[in-house]
């Protein structure tokens, strides 16, 4: 197995004001591992999605893409990312399949 990992997240902390959205979060996703994000609403889903993809930025912490750091190498780091969205966001004319197949096809490779 490759030793570097896919996504890593390293004591992870962000909060809105005064409501913490996400509390000293630490995990790994290796190359070929799947991962599911589950959790009732305002557990941090989507806050965490938002900082792996630097729509929001990490304050405390660490977020690395295939070794690469979103804060210091963010084009190395985003370049090595996929992301399929809940909303309809591609274009019309894809069928289901093809919307899901994708961004696997745009970065299915090891980091």
């Amino acid at each position: 197995m490759n030793s570097i990992a896919a996504l890593s997240i390293s004591e992870l902390s962000f909060a809105y004001q005064t409501k913490t959205a996400l509390d000293q979060v630490s995990f790994t996703v290796h190359p070929g591992q799947c991962a599911i994000l589950l959790g009732p609403n305002g557990a941090g889903k989507s806050t965490l999605f938002a900082l792996i993809t630097r729509l929001y930025d990490t304050r405390n912490g660490s977020i690395t893409i295939c070794g690469h750091d979103i804060k210091r190498q963010t084009r190395l780091a985003l370049a090595k990312l996929g992301i399929v969205f809940q909303q309809s966001t591609l274009d019309l004319d894809l069928t289901v399949m093809q919307k899901f197949n994708l961004p696997c096809r745009l970065v299915w490779h090891e980091c």
